[in-house]
This record gives structure tokens, sequence and C-alpha cells, in this order.
């Protein structure tokens, strides 16, 4: 049986942020409006920014919990 590699180091919010930004190119690529792809792409950019940003707070916890 094949187990699946884990990396303690890469979070949940990383890999959903990772996953934004990829949708977010794939919108610019869709064959829709330009307005709409616009808009499509920026909502994905900003959720990406947030789970990114989440994951950095997340992590200086984490790091000042261990050094205490």
């Amino acid at each position: 049986m094949i187990k699946p590699i884990v990396f303690p180091h890469r979070s949940n919010r990383r890999a959903r942020a990772a996953a934004h930004r990829a949708m977010a190119m794939s919108a610019l690529a869709s064959n829709s409006s330009l307005s709409v792809r616009y808009r499509r792409y920026h909502a994905h950019m900003r959720k990406a920014e947030a789970l990114a940003r989440a994951a950095d707070a997340t992590a200086q916890e984490a790091v000042q919990e261990v050094s205490e």
C-alpha cells in the first residue's frame, strides 16, 4: 500500500492559496468577456492573498510558541 507523503510545513491554507492562484490564471484564459475575466481573476487573487496572510500569521504564532 502506498501512503501519501504529508508535508507538515505545507499548510492547508497555503495549498488553497496556490489553488486560487491557479484559478485566477485560468480565469484570464477563459472564454468570457474581459470584464468577467478580470473580475474573476481579482476575486481569486484576493482570496489567495488572504489565505497566504493567514498561513503566515499561523506560522509566526507557531514559531513564537516554540521559541518560548
